[in-house]
């Protein structure tokens, strides 16, 4: 709805960024204000995350701590962004130069925001693999699939150094494979996750 897949180019001037947020303030407005809503079912699925996390027994409270407390993080890098993003389409009149620096501040925080994901991510794999009970929580390649993942977001801490190219904040390697990833990770431990749910009401009942 705001047209930010793909993001605009990091390479746009200020008339061209500008533009934009003229040119489509009330649907970035409208769609951040979704996203915001949608931020509510990630920080949901965090938590359940954790919930299951704690049911392995005989493991390190390392690992669902680590999840917990970076997916909270996390949840900020996202939430911020979005708000940014909302706040220079309240006033697309102003000056183009300030509308062009919102506009990087708001790609620069949530592409390059790995290392709470990694920490996120790390600490699923970590209490996964120590789970060894006949029936475990989550499978054991969930495992490896976060660890996996997290890899994928590394690229986008690069973003700081580079306008075009597959490390520029709407570049293949920033953008695209982290995007993909987490789009496939929502997806896949969502799946997981209620399906341990539905595992711990039929062993509770």
């Amino acid at each position: 709805m705001a047209g930010f897949v793909p993001p605009p180019s990091p390479n746009l001037d200020a008339a061209h960024i500008a533009a934009i947020y003229q040119a489509k303030a009330g649907l970035i407005r409208v769609g951040m204000i979704l996203s915001l809503f949608g931020i509510t079912g990630y920080t949901a699925l965090i938590g359940a995350i954790s919930a299951q996390l704690w049911r392995i027994s005989g493991i390190s409270r390392l690992g669902p701590y680590l999840q917990l407390g970076a997916g909270a993080i996390g949840v900020l890098t996202v939430m911020f962004p979005t708000m940014i993003f909302a706040i220079a389409a309240f006033r697309p009149e102003r000056d183009p130069n300030l509308t062009q620096l919102l506009n990087d501040a708001g790609w620069l925080i949530i592409i390059p925001a790995f290392p709470t994901f990694i920490a996120q991510f790390g600490g699923i794999a970590a209490a996964v693999l120590q789970d060894q009970a006949p029936m475990p929580i989550f499978p054991r390649w969930c495992a490896f699939f976060n660890i996996w993942v997290a890899i994928l977001f590394i690229p986008g801490g690069f973003s700081y150094c580079f306008r075009t190219g597959p490390f520029a904040w709407n570049g293949l390697l920033a953008f695209w494979g982290a995007a993909s990833a987490f789009f496939v990770w929502l997806l896949v431990m969502t799946w997981l996750t209620l399906h341990a749910i539905q595992n711990e009401l039929k062993i509770s009942s």
